[in-house]
């Protein structure tokens, strides 16, 4: 039996440190399925992992193969049968999409060719390699899904632990990920439908606070559209709102998945993957880590237990990104809750091109530092290499991704590195995964300043700013340099016992925050909780109204700013404050930084 409970994944009720490696069998002929499969086995992997591609499997309308009667190399069910006799266990990735360098994302190209109405409305593609925008949720693209979980999941169930090595299923992959990086919502009627009944349900079906808050002047519910662009300009309820819409839209979008899923009787621990990294030349950053993850925030209150994973391509881990690999985690483990393991779905073991140079000791540092920060779940992306057939890659034939393994099997010299952490598995697994990561610090989390994904404008952009140099390349970076392990809370989600439990609280706080989230910090400081604010002080609501609650409790007003690189002094020590500052005034805190001028830019008030 297979569960999660603990934040352990637990086979037969004993926790597993599961240590995974990409194989894609329909990019490898089957002559070399046991080639690959050994050598899985001699670097320690327990585990093998595989998209189940759609457009593979169903290449016509209606005509599914998963035995090979149409090419060899769509033999999933041979395929599983060899990954049991070489002892290894299989996480089934079973789509409808994929991405996985295929065209389309994976999906079938004969759906997109005979029924746009399955992509996303509105939206005008810029010139990305990812261009496939599903309308998740419309009914032909629905009933398409459908087929192809009827056919796939009868494949996946008969050969699932304990009668076959299935032991995780992940549906989809990297939901809303191309959405996000063209900026596409969906404004089709069936979506914009939702939308005005999400809007009706969070407003009590009240038009006239919906209208307050939003600053419209919708005469009915029947009227009411999406904004036709995220710009920043527009009311900032409506724009949270608009944001709030499209995590619940891919919250239950996965868990109409996973109700089709259970109805064919899996019962299997099921993963969703966020899409994480952002290449920047010679390195991969999780900068925006943070705000992808809010776009998973309501997946475990529609399907309670699903495992949350990362993708965590980071080119070339160093003293320049050392961070992201906690940042990243903290942050998905905040989201997903304590009682399931943190997973990485994709960690670089490979690249897709032959640049940046991947050297052994890349390898051994992101699975070490990986594993240092309390994932139980590693999968090597790419662990093998392989071949597209013809018209399958999105980027060709090529698919080599400098894996350790070859597809000729040949193994580079960073498949050491994999062994050697593989020797350390199977000496120390079992108690690996039955360890927790000992939290030093809370740092509360303000999931708003992070729901930005469609969002755009010279506000978004600047607050972009702040928290890629601020937050993540500052505050959670010096925690980090401090060597101080964070635990995150969600303020919003997190009841005020919950937080009082931890005695210091940091949080990374800009102009805005909603009175609720301010009262609450407060009455934390009440209780005796050690607050650090970090850049600034909020000074409005969740609108542009003024709120200053949480200012007026700590006796602090901001008093103006210093623009530019503005330098300040802490005793005797001169720094610089990247991006401007921030001074204040106060009657009785205690200064503990200053402008040049001698103005507060630092301050201890005690309540």
């Amino acid at each position: 039996m297979i569960t999660c409970a603990g934040g352990s994944f637990l086979l037969d009720g004993s926790p597993q440190f599961v240590y995974s490696g990409e194989i894609h069998y329909f990019r490898l002929r089957p002559r070399e399925w046991p080639l690959h499969l050994r050598a899985a086995r001699a670097a320690g992997l327990n585990t093998v992992s595989s998209y189940v591609p759609w457009l593979w499997h169903e290449p016509a309308e209606g005509a599914f193969d998963f035995t090979g009667r149409t090419h060899p190399q769509r033999d999933l069910a041979r395929w599983l049968a060899l990954v049991r006799e070489h002892r290894l266990r299989f996480i089934a990735r079973v789509g409808p999409v994929s991405n996985a360098e295929l065209v389309n994302e994976g999906v079938p190209g004969w759906l997109l060719a005979g029924h746009p109405e399955v992509s996303a409305q509105g939206r005008d593609l810029t010139n990305l390699p990812h261009t496939t925008l599903p309308a998740y949720h419309h009914p032909v693209f629905q009933a398409h899904v459908d087929r192809w979980y009827d056919a796939v999941l009868p494949v996946v169930a008969r050969h699932a632990h304990p009668r076959g090595p299935v032991v995780l299923v992940q549906l989809d992959n990297e939901i809303g990920m191309v959405h996000w990086l063209q900026k596409a919502a969906d404004h089709g009627e069936g979506t914009q439908r939702r939308y005005r009944e999400f809007l009706r349900g969070r407003y009590g079906g009240d038009l006239a606070r919906l209208n307050a808050a939003h600053g419209s002047g919708w005469r009915d519910f029947a009227e009411v559209t999406q904004p036709a662009d995220g710009d920043d300009r527009r009311e900032p309820r409506l724009l949270r709102d608009w944001m709030a819409f499209y995590q619940r839209y891919y919250a239950d979008y996965f868990g109409s998945l996973h109700e089709r899923y259970r109805a064919h009787g899996l019962e299997l621990p099921v993963l969703a993957n966020i899409p994480q990294f952002y290449d920047f030349d010679v390195r991969g950053r999780g900068v925006y880590a943070p705000m992808t993850t809010m776009m998973f925030r309501d997946f475990p209150a529609v399907v309670p237990g699903v495992m949350l994973g990362g993708a965590y391509q980071m080119r070339r881990l160093d003293y320049e990104n050392f961070h992201d690999v906690a940042v990243t985690t903290e942050v998905v483990r905040m989201v997903g809750g304590p009682d399931v393991p943190a997973a990485c779905a994709e960690l670089q073991t490979g690249i897709m091109r032959d640049r940046p140079r991947l050297y052994p000791q890349d390898v051994e540092l992101n699975l070490k530092t990986c594993a240092a920060h309390g994932l139980d779940v590693l999968n090597a992306y790419m662990f093998s290499g392989g071949r597209n057939e013809e018209g399958m890659g999105a980027f060709g034939a090529y698919h080599e991704w400098q894996a350790p393994v070859a597809p000729d099997g040949r193994r580079r010299e960073h498949f050491d590195a994999l062994r050697d952490f593989g020797r350390q598995v199977r000496a120390f697994g079992p108690r690996l995964a039955a360890t927790r990561k000992r939290a030093d610090v809370a740092l509360g989390f303000y999931a708003p300043y992070w729901t930005t994904e469609y969002l755009t404008g010279p506000a978004i952009e600047a607050r972009e700013w702040k928290k890629t140099n601020l937050f993540y390349d500052g505050l959670a970076r010096l925690l980090q340099l401090a060597h101080l392990n964070t635990a995150y809370l969600d303020l919003e989600a997190t009841p005020l016992a919950e937080l009082a439990r931890r005695p210091a609280l940091v949080v990374f706080s800009l102009e805005s925050m909603d009175e609720a989230t301010q009262r609450k910090l407060a009455d934390y400081v009440r209780g005796g909780g050690r607050l650090l604010l970090n850049p600034g002080l909020p000074a409005r609501g969740a609108g542009r109204e003024a709120c200053t609650l949480l200012a007026d409790f700590l006796g602090v007003r901001a008093g103006g700013a210093v623009g530019g690189n503005a330098r300040y002094r802490v005793g005797a020590q001169e720094a610089l404050a990247q991006g401007g500052l921030t001074w204040f005034e106060s009657a009785d805190a205690a200064v503990v930084a200053t402008t040049p001028e001698g103005r507060p830019c630092g301050l201890e008030a005690r309540r």
